[in-house]
């Protein structure tokens, strides 16, 4: 079981709480949902305006949802993740197809892969870890 405080982990369940079909699509999406909550932790430290972290923050939650229901992967890998942006055709089709809408969803996706190739996730995981222990958990 990773290593976060029980409020973390349930905001976490929460998140992917329609991520998931079964035991396994659980604990894929969970994984990736706490991959995504260190993303969401590396931008609030960006010098980014409130408007445009809240827009990452949706497209986020939508990168996460259509990895979880269109990807063809079976365990969660930051690296699933790298090289999009992915599913624009979902993102067109389900979500929006105005072009500042579309703009944006690739911007985020630009976002997590820098933040993906970069490693800079291995630091905000170790973060996401330490919780537990600092909250005695």
């Amino acid at each position: 079981m990773t290593k976060i405080t029980k409020g973390l982990k349930k905001a976490i369940e929460e998140y992917v709480a329609d991520w998931h079909w079964d035991e396994d699509s659980e604990k894929y999406a969970f994984e990736m949902g706490k991959f995504l909550f260190s993303f969401i932790d590396y931008l609030e430290g960006q010098k980014l305006s409130e408007r445009t972290k809240r827009n990452h923050q949706d497209n986020i939650e939508i990168i996460g949802m259509f990895e979880a229901g269109y990807g063809y992967n079976e365990e969660f890998y930051p690296e699933n993740l790298q090289d999009g942006p992915n599913f624009l055709y979902e993102f067109e089709r389900k979500v929006s197809d105005s072009k500042y809408a579309i703009q944006s969803y690739e911007s985020t996706w630009r976002k997590l892969d820098k933040y993906i190739k970069s490693g800079e996730y291995e630091r905000y995981l170790k973060r996401l870890d330490k919780l537990k222990k600092e909250h005695g958990g």
